[in-house]
Parts: C-alpha cells; sequence; structure tokens
C-alpha cells in the first residue's frame, strides 16, 4: 500500500517535471532547474518504493536537466546516483559509464577530489567484479589528482591499482605502476612506503625469475632514504643470496619474517607462493609441487592480515 502511494507520489513530480519543460509563445525555454529538482523528488520515491530501475532513470533525467542549465556539481551527483543504482542491479558495465560521467562532471565543476573520490569507490565495488576495470578507475582517479598535484591523494590510488595487478599476476604492469608509486613516495620522502614498494618489486622479480633485475633493484635503491641502513635492507638482501644460491630453508625462514606477513594480503600470498628455482615442494621457498602450491594459495586466500 505504501509502496503504491510512493509510486503515484513519483508519478506526480514526473509530471510536475515534464510541465516544467514544455514551453509554449510566452516560454520560449524550458525550465531545466524546476524538471530536474522534480524528477529528483521521483527518484527519491521511487527508491522508497523498492523500484530501483526507475528510480535510476529519474536520476538520469535529473542530471540531463542540470547539465542543460550547467549545475555540472548537481548533475554529477545525480549521475553517481543512478550509478550506484545500476551496482545493486548488476548493471557493472552501466555503473562505470555513469560514474565516470559523474567525475568528468565534478571536473569540469573544478573539484577533482570528489571526481577522484567517485572513481575509487567505483574501483573498489569492482575490485570482486572485474579487476582490469578496477584498476583503470584506480589508475583515472590517480591522474585526475595527479594533474593538481595531490600527491598523497594520487599515490594511493596508484598503490590499490598496483595490488590488484600483483593479485591478477600482471608483473609487468604491477612494475609500471610502482615505478610511478615509488617516485611520488621518494617526492613525499615517506621513507617507510618507500621500502615497502622496493620489497615487493625485488618479490615480483624473484616471481619472474630475473634474479638481476631483483638484485639491480635493491643496489638501486640504496641511493633512497634510509633504505642502506634499515632492516628491510639487509632482509632483501639476505632474500636475494637465498635466491641465488638456491636454497630454498633459507628462503622460506626469511619469507616467513613479520615483515612480509604484515603486508598487505596479495603481497602476503605473494611472499608465501614464491618458489627457489631447482628444488621439490611448495610452499614459500620451495620449487615445484603445483597441487601443494595452489594448497598454499588456499590457505592464505583470506590474509594474515
Amino acid at each position: 500500500m505504501a509502496s503504491n502511494q510512493k509510486v503515484s507520489e513519483a508519478l506526480e513530480h514526473i509530471e510536475k517535471a515534464e510541465k516544467s519543460l514544455k514551453t509554449s509563445f510566452f516560454k520560449w525555454t524550458p525550465d531545466f532547474d524546476s524538471a530536474a529538482h522534480e524528477y529528483e523528488k521521483a527518484a527519491v520515491c521511487y527508491k522508497n518504493a523498492k523500484s530501483p530501475a526507475d528510480a535510476r532513470k529519474m536520476y538520469i533525467k535529473a542530471a540531463d536537466c542540470h547539465r542543460n542549465c550547467q549545475a555540472l556539481f548537481h548533475a554529477a551527483k545525480d549521475y553517481k546516483q543512478a550509478g550506484f543504482i545500476c551496482k545493486d542491479l548488476k548493471k557493472y558495465d552501466e555503473c562505470v559509464d555513469l560514474i565516470k560521467k559523474a567525475a568528468f562532471m565534478y571536473r569540469e565543476h573544478g573539484a577533482p577530489d570528489t571526481a577522484a573520490i567517485t572513481l575509487e569507490k567505483a574501483a573498489k565495488t569492482m575490485e570482486t567484479v572485474n579487476t582490469n576495470v578496477a584498476v583503470d578507475l584506480y589508475m583515472e582517479a590517480a591522474d585526475i589528482v595527479m594533474v593538481d598535484e595531490r600527491l598523497r591523494q594520487a599515490v594511493d590510488s596508484l598503490s590499490k591499482a598496483s595490488r590488484l595487478l600483483v593479485r591478477n599476476r600482471d608483473f609487468q604492469k604491477a612494475l609500471e605502476v610502482m615505478k610511478k608509486e615509488l617516485d611520488m613516495y621518494v617526492e613525499l620522502e615517506q621513507e617507510g612506503k618507500i621500502h615497502k614498494c622496493i620489497a615487493i618489486q625485488i618479490l615480483i622479480h624473484l616471481h619472474r625469475g630475473d634474479w638481476v633485475a631483483a638484485d639491480q633493484a635493491h643496489k638501486t635503491a640504496m641511493g633512497y632514504i634510509g633504505y642502506a641502513q634499515s632492516e628491510v635492507s639487509l632482509l632483501l638482501q639476505e632474500l636475494i643470496e637465498a635466491y641465488d644460491q638456491q636454497d630454498p630453508d633459507k628462503a622460506s625462514e626469511l619469507l616467513y619474517n613479520p615483515y612480509f606477513t604484515h603486508l598487505d594480503n596479495d603481497y602476503v600470498k605473494l611472499a608465501r607462493t614464491l618458489r627457489v628455482p631447482g628444488y621439490g615442494g611448495g610452499g614459500a621457498g620451495g620449487g615445484g609441487g603445483g597441487g601443494e602450491q595452489q594448497e598454499e594459495e588456499d590457505e592464505y586466500a583470506g590474509g594474515l592480515c
């Protein structure tokens, strides 16, 4: 009964909106502002009536009206509302399209930080649906705020993108993103983040079987703030040596160091599944053993942190 009443209210607001958009001999231009507010009220009524598809349509109509009268911030808010309704409806492609529209409107209005936050929220939603799309959204969010030199916000988005790339085992792209991430941490003088970034890059190189690149990354890092004197530097030096000497026991001991176990879950798994070439057995430090490796991945699917 209440639902029917809300639908009736929505229809009344739609009728008012359409009336505002009509022109006549005495009214030459549509009243987009009034129509937008009526469509928004209709959207709320539909949401309360548990009719999300209709609410989505009303928010899009409202956004289009706001665009027509150059109220870009309000247009962005309505596109965003419509986008997240699409998420609930599992219309993910449309969700992403609308969120990107919203971000564009926020940016045009002069609110790049809000645009980036909106893209990040969409990216978070897409992480479990399509990680490639999530990565693209995080990268776009970083690009937006990088232009305005909001480095802390930009590097946060980049770090989320690189984490997802590691999860997907897209190591080449992960390294490319982490290079940008590392440069920003250096500029921001975030010593702990610099060391963490180097550690993950070295883990990636070793996963790819590229001892030379891992060793080079470690040597290059000696020029970064505090790295040469840090415990992380010593830990990574020992890990590289264990890998070079094909010592799985030593590698396993190092990879279970608290430094690695307290990384983000995807990086914990990266450490756990690193294998030293030339040896049987699975798990951290071991080689071969596909079945045991799968068991290792299942064990840490939820992460340790």
